[in-house]
Parts: C-alpha cells; structure tokens; sequence
C-alpha cells in the first residue's frame, strides 16, 4: 500500500451485493503527524432493488461533504442520483481517520472517490456483458444501468450479486471532465431538505430511552477546581437526581435539561473554588507582553536578501502596529455528547471533526479497547475548528462513567460554550516596509508576537513546525520584494487554545494585506496596480512546503476588481478596498468590499469575492462556502475576548456580538476555472473579508484602522 490512489479492495456482503471500500489518505490537520498508512476507508453499497448506499468518512458540519464527496462517486459509477442513501462513517477498524478539517475533504477523497466509482461501473458492465455475451466495449451505463447493444439493458441491482465475483479492474479508466453529467452542475445539498424540516438529527436532537440531561458547573477560571459545595442546592430542584464531581467540575444530573441547568444555578450558589494559577490572567497584562515581544528575540520563518540593511539604506520606512484579540468559536449549536454504558462497551452520539479522537479517548477513560467504544457521527450546528477537540466528549464520558447506569447527555449552554472555548489568541503585529527614492518596495519585515495555538494543542510540545504554522499568511507573502523577513516571537498564556476557522492566517493577512494598502498610500500607487505589478509575471513559487502558481492569483484579483468595478467614481463616505491570498498553495481567492461611513456607522453593501479552486464540484455548495466564509471573517470585525482576573469578560452574544442578518452584504462569487484538482473552500474566503472591508473604510474616510474589533469610534 503505497499510494491512496493506488489501494482498492472488493470484498462480499451477504444481502447488499456489490461492496466497495477504498482506503483514503487523508492530510493531516495542523498538529497532527502524518501517518504511513491508508486512512480512513469509505464503502459503496449497491443493493439488489438497485439503492445505492455511499458512507460518506468525513463528517458533516455545513460544508457540504454529503453532497460533494457522494457526487464524486456518482459522477464515474453513472447513479441515479435519486436512488442514492447517504450515511455517516463510524470511526473503527475501517475508518481509521475521519478527522474534518484544514478545508481538506474534496480535495483529499474526490480521486480516490472517482476511481472506486469507475472501478465499479467497470465490474458492473462486465457483469453484464457476461450475461449477454457480448463484449465489454459494447456496453455502457446510464442512470443507475448497463445498457448494451440491441436495446439491453439491466439495473445496477440485477448485476450486482454477479459483478461482486469478478476480477478488480486495475486501473479502471476516468471520465474526460467533457463528460461530466453531475461534477460541476449546481446540486441541491443533499440533507438540505431534512435539514429545513428539522428531520435531520443534531447531536442536541438525541433521544434515547430512559435518558438523562446533565449541565457541569465549572470554575470559570480554566482549570480552577471546586473547593466545597452543597449538593442539597442542586437537589431541591425538580427533577434533578444527583450530582457528582466530575475532573471538569460538578456535574448536575436531572431528567430534563431544564431542570439541570436550574440545578447548576441553584449549586452555583453554595460552591466556591480554588481558581489556580490562572486567575490573576488579564488582557492588559498580555497586551504588555505582546509588545515587549516585539522588540525581544524571535524565531525567523521567512528570510530573502537582507531586510534590515535594506531599511537602513531605504529613502522612506513606513512602520506601524497591527493588533488582532482573542476569538471563540461560537457555533450556533452547543457543545453536547450522549453517552450509554453498556456491561460490554459503550455508545456515544456526538457531532465531532475527530471522531476517532472522541473513540480513542473515551475507551482510554472507560479501560475499554477502541472497538468496544461506538461513536454515532451527528450532524453538527457549526464547527470551525472548535470540534476539533475531544474534551466535551471526553467530559461526557466521565459524567456518564461517575453516574453509570443508562444514557446521559451533557449539554454546554451559550456561556459554558464561550468562557470555556479553546479560543483562538490575539496577537500583535510589528510591521515595517522600506521605499526607494521613487517609491520602489524595497524590504519587508513582518514580526508576529503571540501564544501558539499549536503548542496549545500539542500539550505544550514544541515541535519543529510551530514557527511555520503561526506564521502562516505572513511567511507566504506572494508579492515580489527584493528582501523579506518574517519572525514570530512566542508570548506564553494560560488558557487553552485551538483553531479557528482560517486558522492563524486571518490575523495575519489582516496585517499583511491593510499595510501594503498604506504602502501603496505612502507611494502613491494604486492599491491594485501594486499588486498587480509585485506579482508580475512570477510563476510557481515555493513558500516552505507548498507551492503556489502566482499567475493564478494574478487572474482573481483581475477578476474580483473587474467584476467590483474598481476605479469606478464613488459617492462621498463610499470605498472599495481588496485583498487577495493563496491558501496553502492550493487556493486562490480575492476580495473587493464596497462600504460606506456615515456618521460614524460603517455599512458593508458587498462584497466580490474571485476564487479558483481547481475543478469545482457543485458550484451551489462553492458560493455556500464563500460565502459563509465571508460572514465568519466579518463578524471578527466586530468580535473580541477580553480577560480579567482568568475569566473571560463576554459570556454570550449579547456581548459577542457575530454578524447579524440585517448587517450581511451581498456576495457576489466568481468562480475563475482552471483545470487544476479540486482544493479547498472552507477557509480561503475567511481571511480576506476584514482587510478588504478596512481596506475600503480607509478609501471612504481616509481612516487608518489598525486594531479590530471596530466600534463606531474606529472612524474618529
């Protein structure tokens, strides 16, 4: 098994027919080591009514994979698309990693997708030439059928008992993307219409019988421990049966969640604790930290020609300071996990991006051997990297193994979810760019002072790779300058950390692409025409491990400015900013906002985002992600997370306040072709949206801002 495109196997199953399994390598999410071996495995199932069941093994947060990865197959094996089940993968023997995340689950699974697909219809068709006796080249399918000269003609699920006997196909040809019936036509979600009529089932939709709800009260300082309560609070409240201390806190379990949240309020009273080390953590204080960082030592993540001699020898240096704070996640459903113990093993439900972390973890805690542990997949009310982790399952698990007994669901309310994040942190950024005596960009230096989100996660390991992944989106600056260094300088904190969506490369093409509109300001250029002319006619260029096409991002940003109307005459207060970016050398996005101030308030009216993902799968499931990406990374204008005395000062939306309906442009998606294999979408959109809006409010007002989130006294 040397290549995931290289491992397909056939094996039998009494009373489904036909069943595929291919193995998928899937590439690793930032903190996660690559492994040498073929992961995870996902299953075609063509029954003998002609259903066709397609086990999708990454899981479903939004984004669209049961409808992409599924169309992928059906696309090569010619299914009738209206006789297709879609189920969820259980991580086990056979799905070894369903991790979801990284925007990588197109672009690592549509081949390997494809050529099970055509593997299939290979079988199927000699399955049925066999059966007329006539050959194979005189086949074809059609729609769920093989049809044959004569008029022949006979369903995949005729042939199916048949075609599991045969030889696999070694390398089974693919379609010419000419040929496409379902790849790259708008296809409704597939779970769309269970999903709007509520038919779909959430992880907070779990009902099992005799369940019960549990809420834990924990310290509000991260890793503070309780110290002593009076569990008779809790217990005068209807419905609330016990209450148990959990490494987490104090867990309050009740027949219903009502009662338990009510339960929790009522313990919260009598409970004090030991708040640990934590609790003198505020902003101020990391903001003071951040700063001397960026006059300290650092690591180098970037470094062409000699940056610093070029400063001392430029004719101009502009220098100024951008600053990005701490974020949540904020998904609209809650953190929840239900958990049955069973003399034999356990069942969990739960919505996961690392399903097989939820596994692995639970059996860890219950003794259990993982095959003992089944994790049922739900679909999940938002991601964005925060179900990454386990520790919501994890803290289920011991509730439900200090309780015993049957099903319990742990549920966070809107406050847990916010005080208790694996936020994202804040940095700080020192930036400064040298000019020529005519205005030529002659150095770069890009200095980023932050915790590591990476550390974080890693249980505060230092691996190799730590300086590139913070420095992402500042190491890979795509514009042609003659001397860059880029440096990150590691600030410690307390609190967990994790990802969020767009990953450390929002706060840093926040920072990149807003001062290289001041250098284009300072210089009197066009800010498009700069970069235009700084990425010039450069082709494929290395930024460590990944490799970009720059002429690829030279032709969305001509397409996103075209489709705006850049340079077009504007009324006063109005502003059209850009940004573009390519993510991780695979996809290539641009970003135009038109806005406009007025007396102090700021209106974003659109935003024209050009993207080129390679071959686009369902173009209805692309503009879903623009422009959901869009809205991620426009409510990081508004957002924030403060710290005092090791508790965050927000607890909800009220005080977090994510972009509104009534506050969302209109996006207008231009998808750019390109013949190139499917990237990713999730992310690229993310990062782009805050320095073209700000980019825009400085052509509108002639206002520099510098530090997010923005408030009505960002324009005075």
């Amino acid at each position: 098994m040397t290549s995931r495109r290289d491992f397909l196997k056939v094996t039998g199953a009494a009373g489904s027919g036909l069943v595929l399994g291919l193995h998928l390598e899937a590439r690793p999410t930032p903190g996660k080591a690559a492994k040498a071996e073929f992961r995870p495995n996902a299953y075609l199932a063509v029954r003998p009514d002609g259903t066709v069941r397609i086990t999708v093994p990454k899981t479903e947060m939004g984004q669209g994979v049961r409808t992409a990865l599924p169309l992928a197959l059906a696309e090569e094996l010619d299914l009738d698309w209206s006789k297709i089940e879609v189920v969820n993968a259980h991580p086990g023997p056979d799905f070894k990693e369903m991790e979801t995340g990284g925007s990588t689950s197109v672009s690592s699974t549509w081949l390997p997708l494809r050529k099970a697909g055509a593997t299939a219809r290979e079988m199927l068709k000699a399955a049925a030439a066999s059966q007329w006796n006539v050959g194979v080249d005189l086949c074809r399918t059609e729609k769920g059928c093989v049809l044959g000269p004569g008029g022949k003609r006979l369903g995949y699920g005729a042939l199916a008992e048949a075609a599991a006997k045969l030889p696999v196909p070694k390398d089974p040809p693919l379609k010419k993307a000419g040929d496409f019936r379902l790849l790259g036509k708008r296809t409704p979600r597939f779970d769309g219409p269970a999903i709007v009529t509520g038919k779909a089932l959430f992880g907070l939709d779990v009902r099992r019988p005799g369940q019960r709800f549990a809420a834990v009260l924990r310290c509000q300082v991260p890793g503070g421990q309780p110290k002593t309560w009076n569990e008779a609070k809790a217990k005068a409240v209807k419905g609330v049966q016990a209450v148990v201390k959990v490494p987490t806190g104090l867990a309050v379990v009740a027949s219903s969640t009502w009662a338990a949240f009510e339960g929790r309020k009522a313990l919260a009273a009598s409970t004090t604790w030991d708040e640990g080390t934590s609790r003198e953590f505020n902003s101020a204080a990391l903001e003071v930290q951040l700063r001397t960082a960026l006059k300290g030592p650092a690591e180098s993540a970037r470094k062409a020609g000699d940056a610093e001699k070029a400063l001392a020898a430029a004719a101009r240096v502009l220098e100024a300071e951008y600053a990005f704070p701490y974020q949540a996640h904020a998904t609209v459903e809650p953190l929840n996990t239900t958990v049955h113990l069973w003399p034999e093993g356990a069942e969990m439900w739960t919505g996961s991006q690392s399903p097989n972390d939820v596994q692995a973890s639970a059996a860890a805690l219950l003794g259990l051997k993982t095959e003992q542990v089944k994790v049922n997949v739900a679909l999940m009310g938002g991601g964005f990297g925060r179900r990454l982790g386990s520790d919501f399952s994890s803290e289920a698990t011991q509730v439900a193994k200090a309780v015993g007994g049957g099903p319990i669901q742990v549920v966070w309310d809107r406050e847990d979810d916010v005080r208790h994040d694996r936020h994202h942190p804040a940095t700080l950024h020192r930036m400064r760019a040298g000019l020529t005596s005519s205005g030529a960009l002659s150095a770069w230096v890009h200095r980023i002072a932050g915790p590591s989100v990476l550390r974080s996660w890693l249980g505060g390991k230092k691996t190799p790779d730590q300086v590139a992944a913070e420095a992402s989106g500042a190491l890979d600056i795509p514009y042609a300058i003659p001397s860059i260094s880029v440096e990150y300088s590691e600030v410690e904190a307390p609190t967990p950390l994790g990802w969020l969506r767009g990953v450390e490369i929002v706060p840093n093409v926040f920072a990149r692409e807003c001062f290289l509109d001041e250098v284009a300001h300072a210089s009197n250029r066009d800010p498009l025409q700069l970069r235009l002319d700084l990425l010039g006619a450069q082709g494929k260029v290395k930024f460590g491990e990944d490799e970009a096409d720059l002429q690829r991002l030279k032709r969305v940003l001509q397409v996103a400015a075209e489709k705006a109307g850049w340079g077009r005459k504007l009324p006063p207060g109005w502003g059209l900013g850009l940004a573009c970016h390519v993510y991780e050398g695979r996809t290539y996005a641009a970003e135009v906002a038109e806005v406009s101030v007025s007396k102090g308030h700021l209106r974003i009216h659109k935003i024209t985002c050009a993207v080129d993902c390679g071959l686009v799968i369902n173009p209805s499931g692309l503009e879903a992600q623009v422009e959901g990406g869009i809205a991620f990374g426009l409510s990081a204008l508004f957002t924030q997370i403060t710290w005092d005395k090791g508790r965050t000062v927000q607890t909800g939306y009220h005080d977090f306040p994510v972009l509104r309906h009534a506050d969302m442009p209109a996006i207008d998606t231009v998808i750019v072709t390109s013949a190139e294999a499917p990237s990713g979408m999730g992310e690229p959109p993310v990062p782009l949206a805050i320095p073209a809006v700000l980019n825009a409010v400085f052509a509108a007002t002639g206002t520099r801002i510098r530090k997010v989130p923005i408030s009505a006294g960002s324009f005075t």
